[in-house]
């Protein structure tokens, strides 16, 4: 049961920071050439296939730091 609570931790870690650095470098690198009302067309696709992605990533992330331990030992 801890191992899958730190699992799901760092999955939710990996997930936010990923968030966080796709919100940081779009608002510096889109915003100021958009206008708000492509930003609401935007937001969707942001939502549905970014944070999916971001999602799996982070699964995926875990999933091979779980792997090389154990190869290592």
């Amino acid at each position: 049961m801890k191992q899958i609570l730190i699992s799901t931790a760092l999955i939710l870690l990996v997930f936010c920071a990923n968030f966080g650095i796709f919100l940081f470098a779009y608002k510096k690198l889109a915003f100021p050439f958009i206008e708000e009302s492509q930003r609401m067309d935007n937001a969707p696709y942001i939502f549905t296939y970014v944070l999916l992605a971001f999602l799996l990533s982070s699964i995926f992330t875990v999933l091979a730091q779980k792997f090389l331990l154990k190869s290592n030992t």
